[in-house]
């Protein structure tokens, strides 16, 4: 089935996701390699949205949901977080508002607005392509029924600016926790490094189970802009010592030396059945095989943050039957 969920249903009386938030996804074992396979957490399914940022929206989306009649957030086109938040506010029943830049006719020909839509997304459209203008509307948004909105931060995050440590701390535990459960053998663990909130949730788990594992070397790879200070200052900020780190810190940026660019796609990149995602660990995959090996003796772990999200995976579940999209 490709899911840790039970029973894959948007409906709450089948199952509760928030439910399972700590269900461990499995490790897998293929050539002398660890993969760790976080594109399990798929409530509706194998490339259904997935992954570490679906476990920490729906655990958001949980914890703050008291009061709210809608979920608002705003996106690039690209971003799987207009499919995720759309999918997760079906589950809890609040509709939701995406902001987006697009031109209306072109909207549904990318995957996950078109998700989106089929799951009663409703979209907004910004004046500019521009992150900053996408999300001034949002703040807008929000600003209409500040008391009665749930607000989803781009990247799916919870800025410490808004956010107390324990609320930071809380979303990022659910990451934490799948620390727990890595093989024995494991001692270099390779993480992608993109918007680094899963990173964080790794970072904390690795000094949580410090003295439960063998771990010598973290190993990150960077998909994008260079944010480990972004990462070692959410820690810090939920009363961490980032001062003496149990493992050494290797960091590699793929984007920074021009290896490939963030928004670059490595479409078919493929490991005895895993299907990596092209925006992350395709491009991780693809300069570790040329470039620098992984030794095939049980000693290193990848971790797979999540999958790419298929149309056609869940549209079987759509609340609309057709995904033509409403503007406001």
């Amino acid at each position: 089935m490709g899911s840790i969920f039970p029973e894959l249903s948007l409906d709450r009386t089948a199952v509760r996701w928030e439910e399972h938030l700590t269900e461990p996804t499995p490790w897998e074992f293929h050539q002398g390699v660890w993969f760790k396979r976080e594109d399990h957490f798929a409530p509706l399914g194998l490339h259904g949205p997935n992954g570490s940022k679906m476990r920490q929206l729906i655990w958001m989306v949980n914890t703050f949901r008291p009061g709210a009649n809608r979920i608002v957030t705003g996106a690039s086109v690209q971003s799987p977080q207009l499919s995720m938040t759309a999918i997760v506010g079906a589950h809890f029943g609040l509709p939701v508002k995406e902001v987006v830049y697009s031109k209306p006719h072109t909207l549904m020909g990318h995957p996950n607005p078109a998700i989106a839509a089929g799951f009663g997304a409703t979209f907004e459209y910004a004046k500019g392509p521009y992150n900053p203008i996408i999300q001034a509307r949002v703040d807008q948004l929000v600003a209409d029924e500040p008391s009665t909105t749930l607000l989803v931060e781009y990247g799916i995050s919870l800025p410490i600016s808004k956010y107390t440590p324990e609320n930071v701390l809380g979303f990022h535990s659910v990451g934490a926790n799948q620390v727990w459960g890595m093989p024995e053998q494991v001692r270099r663990l390779i993480v992608p490094a993109g918007s680094c909130n899963t990173l964080t949730s790794i970072l904390l788990g690795l000094i949580w189970a410090k003295g439960k594992h063998e771990i010598e070397e973290l190993y990150t790879l960077g998909i994008g802009p260079d944010k480990r200070a972004w990462a070692l200052e959410r820690l810090r900020y939920m009363g961490v010592d980032t001062d003496n780190l149990p493992f050494r810190w290797k960091h590699h940026s793929l984007h920074e030396t021009g290896y490939s660019s963030y928004s670059d796609k490595f479409k078919g990149e493929r490991f005895r059945g895993i299907d990596f995602h092209p925006t992350y660990e395709a491009k991780m995959w693809r300069y570790l095989r040329h470039h620098d090996p992984i030794p095939q003796d049980g000693s290193t772990g990848l971790w797979i943050v999540g999958a790419e999200a298929r149309p056609e995976v869940v549209r079987p579940f759509y609340t609309r039957t057709e995904t033509e999209e409403t503007a406001a």
